[in-house]
């Protein structure tokens, strides 16, 4: 079988992360390998039932589905879901497995939403980090929420992570992004970009005052030092 990309593969970085990709993974492969994964009434047929140019399209999709999604299992997930035989079946097997029942999905939202309310930038924490934290939750929300979707638009998020700044650091700025025009549709992207701007022209300007404070101290010897510097 010949294919464009690379199988994504479950692992480490978490169920939530992994089928996002495999999702993005098989839809790039074709609908009908996708839709293979999400259909309800597919069943697989003897060989001699299959009598349609439909039906066999069908199941050569259902049979590279099953052939990607297995490609893209540890042991241990392949052993749960190697009896199956449609795709929608590994599909919900591994869902209902990693993410749990509607109960259980219920009950994480509500903890991630907790998460969400209360968080805070931490002490010296950069904004990439401080991005990269909020998506993780972001994604956890989103990958439990539901038909209904993610409970928060994008600028809601933008205000989340603008008022989760330390104070002491970004009161300036945070003050600036509120009064400007463009506050009322702020996106994620777009708050992004002004903070990490920010933040590069504060390292540089620490860079430049650090450098000048050396070239000084090297240039001016305390009295009574030596002339050579201690390094």
């Amino acid at each position: 079988m010949t294919y464009s990309g690379k199988i994504p593969v479950l692992g480490s970085d978490g169920y939530p992360y992994w089928k996002g990709r495999m999702e993005a993974f098989l839809i790039s492969q074709s609908q009908d390998i996708w839709d293979a994964t999400q259909s309800t009434t597919f069943t697989v047929l003897p060989a001699a039932e299959r009598v349609t140019p439909g039906i066999v399209a069908q199941h050569e999709a259902n049979a590279k589905a099953v052939n990607f999604l297995f490609s893209g299992l540890g042991p241990m997930d392949y052993e749960r879901v190697s009896h199956l035989k449609t795709a929608r079946e590994i599909w919900s097997l591994l869902s209902a497995h990693h993410e749990g029942t509607a109960t259980i999905k219920a009950r994480l939202v509500e903890t991630y939403r907790r998460e969400y309310e209360n968080f805070v930038q931490k002490p010296g924490e950069s904004i990439d980090d401080l991005f990269s934290r909020f998506q993780s939750i972001i994604n956890k929300l989103r990958a439990n929420s539901g038909p209904e979707g993610l409970p928060y638009s994008d600028h809601q998020q933008a205000v989340k992570l603008l008022y989760a700044l330390d104070g002491k650091v970004w009161e300036i700025k945070v003050n600036s992004i509120i009064e400007s025009a463009g506050y009322d549709t702020l996106g994620v992207e777009a708050l992004y970009s002004k903070l990490k701007a920010t933040e590069v022209d504060y390292k540089l300007r620490q860079n430049l005052t650090c450098t000048g404070s050396k070239t000084l101290a090297l240039a001016t010897p305390s009295s009574g030092a030596s002339a050579n510097p201690p390094f």
